[in-house]
């Protein structure tokens, strides 16, 4: 079997993922550090290993997504790339995630959750990191 996940990488995936436990409930699953001569090899240093992220998982929604620091320099957002969270006949549960996330200054909704696509309904935010998410569902009733 073949997967896709989303891979997000921040200059800090630790401090990031506890970002998505506190504002989208996220599940943090897994998070491996950099070893010392894995950072030793990257120029890194060496003195705050803990903090660091080879890989991180973390879970929204029932899915799973990937993190790890950027070792290369600093990330940039792109607006070319969205997540798209669907909970296809839960459309309560797809309007609780958008109202809470809403509610809060470290994300900006750019498409008010609503009526859009054919008997779907669907919101806009774009999170503190710059990734947008579309949270969808089936309308329902």
């Amino acid at each position: 079997m073949t997967a896709i996940y989303p891979y997000l990488t921040f200059e800090n995936a630790k401090e990031a993922m506890a970002y998505y436990e506190q504002d989208f409930s996220a599940q943090i699953t897994y998070h491996e550090a950099l070893t010392k001569e894995q950072a030793e090899s990257l120029g890194l240093p060496v003195d705050q290993l803990d903090q660091t992220t080879m890989r991180g998982e973390f879970m929204i929604a029932g899915q799973k997504i990937i993190c790890a620091d950027a070792t290369m320099g600093n990330p940039q957002t792109s607006t070319l790339i969205s997540i798209l969270l669907d909970f296809e006949e839960e459309e309560d549960k797809a309007r609780d995630l958008f109202n809470r996330l809403a509610k809060s200054d470290n994300q900006r909704v750019t498409v008010p959750f609503g009526d859009w696509v054919l008997n779907n309904v669907m919101g806009q935010i774009v999170d503190k990191y710059g990734i947008t998410w579309l949270i969808s569902a089936n309308k329902q009733g």
